[in-house]
């Protein structure tokens, strides 16, 4: 009796940033070691990690030195600094820097680092400061790789003189361990599980490191297959083209400005990946942050090919919010073209000017205002914001303001606050936003909360 590999997968028994317990099967007898033992020397001998492979110190020019005004010496200090955990979204060599005056610890959370490079563990004491007097100046060089180098191996000529080299242990993966137990399946005693363990230093959590060893090891086998269809080689390689933008900084990709970098930054938002798994709602909540930039944002990004032309977008909300707000804008276009068209039309074929004007006229209101009296919340909802406008007394250019927003109903309308109205970069008045309160709460809505 055999069973599928559809029928395989993964089970999560515990998980956190560090550590991890899980699952795999049901694995046909044999297999257990086979996929445990190939996990196991994948996650510790190929993830990328992030390292030290240089110091610097001001005033001593070998690690053996002893430094006058700290407690430790030149060993000392190079071993906490291999202690450093750190993350890096940029995979280039860095350099982060201390500068510091004063008795005290000296902290990871001291270390000036470029943007991209993140201390998982600022509360590192790298070195004691015991002279008031002393002034410290070092500068750290980290590059990302796997496995274990020797400090000969990060010699290299485009460092400063004094500068001296550390081993470097790149691996973020601290244990793995596995067990193969014999399970019943469909009352066969011939299949095994794998109670698979992971346990990381927090660069990098354990699910994010399984996925990448199993990548690594279905490249390795792909490569073995002799009869391969030519369409699959084209789609898994444009696939991986177009995928692997996502994980590139926003900056590299186009243009922002200050403003709009430093809105990003301060929401954790670096990669195109970042951005695009966030919502329009998460978006527009964010301070000094208004929908035009949002969008504009987007529409310069789809304007790059490798995103233009990525598969499956429907799994980044963002994306599937903003394909909607352009239909619905096209939509209102194209009405909006038809009508003016109709009274063109009919203003050449009536028989008289008297009469045509007549006929032009009869064709510029669009439909009766609706009333809102007897709607339900959920049927208020859904009303166009042109009707409302018209309803509450709205101008027409404050109607194009709203539009701005990428506010065509009022479901989009209950998704941004008071202060982005009165404030944001296409302020609406005090007035027409009260009038819009009034309508709001008349219907058992309100604008969100500042």
């Amino acid at each position: 009796m055999r069973t599928t590999l559809e029928e395989l997968n993964l089970s999560v028994i515990s998980e956190n940033a560090k550590r991890a317990e899980y699952v795999i099967g049901p694995l046909h007898k044999g297999y257990g070691v086979t996929i445990g033992n190939s996990l196991r020397r994948v996650l510790l001998s190929s993830i990328e990690g992030v390292a030290v492979v240089a110091v610097y110190i001001e005033g001593i020019s070998h690690q053996f030195s002893s430094i006058p005004g700290v407690l430790e010496d030149g060993i000392q200090i190079v071993s906490n600094i291999k202690n450093l955990v750190i993350k890096s979204r940029s995979g280039e060599r860095k350099v982060l820097e201390i500068n510091k005056k004063g008795k005290g610890p000296v902290r990871a959370a001291d270390l000036i680092c470029p943007e991209g490079i993140e201390i998982i563990n600022p509360d590192l004491v790298l070195m004691n400061i015991v002279d008031g007097e002393y002034s410290l100046s070092m500068q750290l060089y980290i590059e990302e790789s796997i496995e274990y180098r020797l400090a000969e191996e990060n010699r290299g000529p485009s460092y400063p003189i004094n500068t001296f080299f550390i081993d470097s242990l790149f691996c973020p993966i601290q244990h793995v361990s596995f067990n193969v137990k014999q399970i019943m399946v469909k009352e066969s005693l011939d299949f095994e599980n794998v109670d698979l363990e992971i346990e990381t230093n927090g660069a990098i959590d354990p699910r994010t490191a399984l996925d990448q060893a199993s990548k690594i090891m279905v490249d390795y086998f792909r490569n073995l297959m002799r009869e391969q269809m030519e369409e699959d080689v084209v789609e898994l390689k444009d696939t991986d083209d177009t995928e692997e933008i996502l994980s590139r900084p926003l900056e590299e990709i186009i243009p922002l400005s200050v403003r709009t970098g430093n809105v990003f930054k301060k929401a954790g938002i670096y990669t195109v990946n970042d951005l695009f798994e966030k919502s329009k709602k998460d978006l527009l909540g964010l301070k000094n942050f208004g929908a035009k930039s949002l969008f504009g944002t987007i529409e310069e990004l789809l304007k790059v090919p490798e995103i233009g032309s990525l598969k499956n977008r429907e799994r980044f909300p963002l994306l599937v919010e903003f394909a909607e707000s352009h239909k619905q804008k096209a939509k209102g276009k194209t009405a909006e073209k038809t009508r003016v068209q109709k009274a063109v039309l009919e203003e050449v074929e009536a028989p008289s000017k008297e009469t045509s004007i007549k006929k032009v006229e009869a064709v510029k209101p669009s439909k009766a205002v609706p009333q809102f009296d007897t709607l339900s919340v959920a049927e208020a909802l859904k009303l166009s914001i042109d009707d409302v406008a018209k309803n509450i007394g709205i101008s027409q250019k404050q109607l194009g303001k709203l539009k701005k927003y990428a506010i065509s109903k009022i479901e989009d309308l209950v998704d941004v606050t008071r202060e982005q109205l009165l404030t944001g970069d296409h302020k609406i008045t005090k007035k027409n936003v009260e009038r819009i309160e009034e309508f709001l709460r008349h219907n058992g809505l309100s604008l969100k909360e500042d």
